[in-house]
């Protein structure tokens, strides 16, 4: 009986009304496309706007006074008993502390991606890390361990702008680069005054929350266990004969002083002259270099005004790292509501012309289904002849529908790229649930209505 198919199709064939159906099947696709790229882009747009249950904010202590103050270095550090009460805030719901390098760096960068070809760009840096629960661009080279061929490096997305719109274009040997490029080129390290060490880094990541030169924290405590320098840049007068002596002078330029000449000298402090002390004293007085100069927060959005408040008092310098998307998704639903309504009534119209127009073939050969219900054939196995037919045309509207969503879904999340955005990188559950759902409907109504012809027309056979 299944090769009698065909035979049947042709049968029942009539002439099809050709612009209705070409009609419905514009009204159809459009119908379709907009639905499931709307749908796309509203569950996607929320998960982009969730800021993973709180925002980031860095804390640091401000420094202030004038040139004369300020050249003593002090570092305006955290003690334990500050960070204890940061953490019982309003709204944090973690807190962690940067570390940073206590010796000189020096790096280059070779643009090129080869160690010697072409230009250089030379910069002293800094480095710090945080703890791995607060960055937000995970990478597979991220850990570090002691004879690695290189250094990851994690440094803000915005690094990377500057170099492109402000740097390159002023310089003729400095090319534009994209991620990719940038996290292939090779970078010396040079750790030292005298840059005796020498190591091989690498960008592994362009984070959008930190502002700062990241490296992992094993590395940074491998390099300080082994090149930081003691901290001897405080200044201090030399008092002789009851009157200071000179201009201030470093610590580190007073102990080779002390040594070459066997005194015990009397000094007292760049901030405090009139207090004098021995040197031997000013050693005991260094501050702690463990002591972290700068915070991370993850903070509860609902609780942030809480938390601003609590932390005004204290005088602390406040920078949000993190950028908020809520705006994301408010613009994905100005967006997504019209073109999902839009889809819809397409849809709507589409399937009314559809069912009309096989109505209208139906209702045309009624006379050979009246012949073909007389010879005994089943109702259930003509009406799957037409639905088939409606079945064979929406399915490739439909494939090609999906086609161009998910090219579209493609342009669009490169676009998104030059602006910091991740979108649209894998394909969404909601999507292919939307568009399976669309699926089922369409092909249900024109089934049902293709069964309801088929019987009107056995109704009057018996008539």
């Amino acid at each position: 009986m299944t090769n009698l198919n065909p035979l049947l199709d042709k049968c029942l064939h009539n002439k099809s009304p050709v612009k209705a159906l070409l009609v419905a099947s514009l009204g159809c696709f459009l119908g379709s496309f907009l639905v499931i790229f709307a749908t796309d882009i509203y569950f996607e747009s929320k998960k982009l706007g969730q800021p993973d249950e709180g925002i980031f904010i860095t804390l640091n202590k401000k420094v202030e006074g004038g040139l004369l103050e300020n050249f003593i270095q002090q570092e305006e550090s955290f003690f334990p008993e500050e960070l204890d009460k940061v953490t019982k805030l309003p709204g944090v719901i973690d807190l962690g502390t940067f570390d940073r390098n206590h010796f000189p760096v020096t790096i280059n960068i070779w643009p090129s991606g080869r160690v010697g070809l072409g230009a250089a760009a030379r910069a002293d840096i800094f480095f710090e890390s945080i703890p791995d629960r607060f960055i937000d661009e995970k990478s597979a080279f991220w850990e570090w361990e002691e004879n690695q061929s290189f250094v990851p490096i994690m440094v803000p997305k915005f690094y990377l702008d500057l170099w492109n719109f402000g740097l390159a274009p002023s310089r003729n040997e400095y090319p534009s680069l994209s991620l990719q490029s940038a996290s292939s080129m090779p970078i010396e390290i040079f750790i030292g005054k005298d840059q005796a060490v020498r190591l091989l880094g690498r960008f592994v990541a362009f984070s959008k929350r930190i502002n700062s030169v990241l490296v992992p924290q094993s590395f940074l405590q491998w390099a300080n266990s082994r090149f930081a320098e003691s901290n001897k840049d405080h200044f201090f007068f030399v008092w002789e004969n009851g009157q200071i002596n000179g201009p201030p002078i470093s610590l580190d330029a007073l102990e080779r002083r002390n040594s070459a000449s066997g005194a015990d000298m009397i000094v007292s402090r760049l901030e405090n002259p009139g207090i004098k002390m021995k040197l031997e004293d000013a050693f005991l007085e260094q501050p702690n270099q463990n002591n972290p100069s700068r915070m991370i927060i993850k903070l509860n959005e609902s609780r942030s005004d809480q938390f601003f408040q609590a932390i005004s008092p204290l005088g602390y310098e406040t920078n949000k790292e993190r950028p908020h998307f809520g705006w994301i998704s408010q613009a994905a639903n100005l967006i997504s509501i019209p073109l999902a309504s839009i889809g819809t009534l397409l849809s709507i119209l589409s399937i009314a012309t559809f069912t009309s127009s096989y109505r209208l073939m139906i209702i045309q050969a009624s006379e050979n289904t009246r012949g073909l219900l007389t010879l005994g054939f089943h109702p259930l196995r003509l009406t799957k002849i037409f639905t088939l037919r409606i079945s064979k045309l929406f399915l490739t509207i439909w494939t090609v529908s999906l086609l161009c969503v998910y090219l579209s879904k493609i342009i669009l999340g490169k676009y998104a790229e030059l602006y910091g955005l991740e979108i649209f990188k894998s394909q969404g559950v909601e999507g292919c649930v939307s568009a399976l759902i669309y699926a089922i409907f369409f092909l249900g109504i024109n089934y049902c209505v293709i069964r309801q012809t088929v019987t009107s027309i056995i109704s009057s056979k018996h008539a």
